[in-house]
């Protein structure tokens, strides 16, 4: 694809949401209305992770050293609180038709959400794979809307083979579920991103011996791990040596051993305990007074 597939999601799902407002309607059916709301939370979920791309593509300034990276994890977390919202509207809304369940018109659901389903295939056949977080984001409300689909597929069956009509409500709570887990996961990984927290997939026990078995180092201390923006993991720490005269050798080799680590952006700061240089100058003090 020669554009980015995030615009070509935004438009084929904004046509068939439109699709499935109509189908929904026409055949009274909540699993139909339910994928139909979830495509049209789609759509503003593939905008604004789009806006959010456009953004977060700006150059850093003295303003924004860092850049504006975060616009994604924010377009991200924003999109998860669409979910969590959107499957509470769909619980409310099933809880409402239990007790009675309206005539579901199961024909139209069934060619409906066979539509959808395959046109959420294409897209999700997109965005899949990528480990940007605010695309996985806008994949997460698509994965949901196929969800949908299937749920809104399986009560058109139902419906037309045994009439049974809590299919359709009792589906759609499934959905909903689904997609308040996927939106609960998602709002917990932005925070910590936010937060600055560790990736998940990074040990800092395991860098902290790294450093400390490098040899002329005394310890390491004030040791700070996060992502950057823009990808990419940075480090500061500051390294107690023995001699602050090995510096010199011992940063390049500090780095050497970060870069095996994935981290390519460290910032180390040498120091010496002030016992350690009293007890130098006192030991060289008392050389030249022997002397």
């Amino acid at each position: 694809m020669h554009h980015h597939p995030l615009r070509a999601a935004f438009w084929l799902t904004a046509v068939f949401a439109l699709v499935e407002v109509v189908g929904g309607l026409w055949a009274n059916s909540l699993a139909l209305l339910a994928d139909a709301a979830h495509m049209l939370s789609d759509v503003v979920a593939l905008g604004l992770a789009m806006l959010a791309r456009r953004i977060a593509s700006r150059p850093a300034h003295e303003k924004m050293t860092y850049g504006y990276g975060r616009a994604k994890v924010l377009a991200a977390q924003l999109n998860a609180l669409m979910l969590c919202f959107l499957s509470g509207w769909i619980v409310w809304e099933a809880a409402g038709r239990f007790g009675h369940p309206p005539e579901v018109g199961g024909m139209t659901v069934l060619w409906v959400a066979a539509a959808g389903l395959i046109v959420n295939v294409i897209i999700m056949g997109w965005l899949h794979g990528s480990h940007d977080i605010n695309t996985r984001a806008a994949y997460w409300h698509v994965l949901g809307d196929a969800l949908g689909s299937v749920a809104a597929l399986v009560a058109g069956i139902v419906i037309v083979t045994t009439g049974w009509m809590p299919i359709d409500p009792l589906l759609s709570v499934v959905v909903a579920v689904i997609l308040l887990w996927g939106g609960w996961k998602l709002i917990r990984e932005t925070t910590l991103e936010l937060m600055e927290a560790v990736p998940s997939d990074v040990d800092t026990a395991v860098i902290l011996r790294c450093l400390q078995d490098v040899e002329g180092v005394q310890d390491v201390h004030h040791l700070h791990l996060w992502l950057l923006p823009a990808g990419g993991l940075a480090l500061s720490a500051h390294i107690q040596l023995h001699d602050m005269l090995r510096w010199p050798a011992l940063l390049p080799v500090l780095q050497q051993v970060l870069r095996r680590q994935g981290i390519e952006h460290a910032t180390l700061q040498p120091e010496v305990r002030c016992h350690d240089v009293v007890r130098r100058d006192s030991a060289e003090s008392g050389m030249n007074t022997h002397d």
